[in-house]
């Protein structure tokens, strides 16, 4: 990437490292040449841009030369820094979790109305399938009146969730349990106002067309949940009297267009009201809200 030489400025690494990702390929490479040296100094954008000249250490050239081959290899870059943005939170995450994205935003800002629409009332929630916390922990952080519970199959995740929910101050409302929501007894969870989920929904044949840096570093079991895309929805649709109180609501991400009929009828015929779809910023359904007829 680079030849060898005394002393690299900031401005010259920030150049050598830009070439270097464009010609691998990488779709942003100035602004993620700029994330890994932001994160190798720790400093801020502004920063960065006011200290151009600043030479940098043989210690910092290591770290960001191991960051650069490990991006232009096809490893997500919120892995390699360790962290991401999610509804304007900073979120850790690791190769445990799948990595927040912003379709996902829109299921927690209509989660965040239905609960600041009702400012009288304290909510319980449930969040399946946490992953990282993302859902749980913004929902904590932006509003007052909630109480969560969230669940998923593994001690490796929650330990992620936990450090983000200390991270962003909301650990004392949310609890978190290892739970397998498909296979395990959920008689001891408790009753809900809100179960929301964002859950593996993409089935093998779209799994299979999923870019290479998806499939070969996001874990597959927070995508893809076996040979029945729906089964989640199945399982809700088959549970939700026992974990929902009368007028509780569902509010779940899904795999877009392609799959709310199903997910619809799924739900109607386990006697749920659907109320609406929830749409992603490329106006596609990304979501669906349903409620119990109490």
């Amino acid at each position: 990437m680079m030849a060898e030489r005394k002393i690299y400025t900031l401005i010259e690494v920030l150049k050598k490292s830009e070439k270097y990702l464009k010609e691998k390929g990488i779709a942003s490479p100035r602004l993620e040449a700029e994330w890994m040296i932001q994160e190798v100094l720790g400093i801020s954008r502004i920063g960065l841009y006011l200290n151009f000249d600043r030479p940098l250490t043989s210690p910092e050239l290591s770290k960001l030369r191991e960051y650069v081959i490990r991006r232009s290899r096809g490893e997500p870059i919120q892995y390699i820094l360790g962290h991401t943005e999610f509804m304007g939170l900073k979120f850790l995450v690791n190769r445990e979790v799948l990595i927040p994205r912003s379709d996902t935003e829109v299921i927690v800002e209509k989660t965040i109305e239905i609960i600041k629409g009702n400012p009288q009332r304290t909510f319980e929630i449930l969040d399946v399938g946490t992953g990282s916390g993302n859902i749980a922990v913004s929902i904590a952080n932006y509003c007052e009146n909630v109480s969560i519970v969230a669940i998923d199959i593994s001690s490796k995740i929650l330990d992620v969730a936990r450090k983000n929910a200390r991270l962003n101050k909301v650990h004392r409302e949310i609890r978190f349990y290892v739970k397998d929501f498909l296979k395990h007894n959920l008689n001891n969870l408790g009753a809900y106002d809100i179960l929301v989920s964002n859950p593996p929904y993409v089935g093998a044949v779209h799994y299979e067309k999923l870019p290479i840096e998806i499939k070969e570093h996001e874990p597959k079991i927070a995508l893809f949940p076996g040979d029945d895309e729906l089964i989640f929805y199945r399982k809700i649709a088959s549970v939700y009297k026992m974990l929902l109180k009368p007028d509780g609501y569902i509010i779940t991400e899904i795999g877009g267009d392609y799959q709310y009929k199903s997910i619809e009828n799924i739900f109607k015929e386990a006697g749920l009201e659907v109320i609406e779809p929830i749409f992603d910023y490329a106006k596609e359904k990304r979501g669906i809200i349903a409620k119990v007829n109490g």
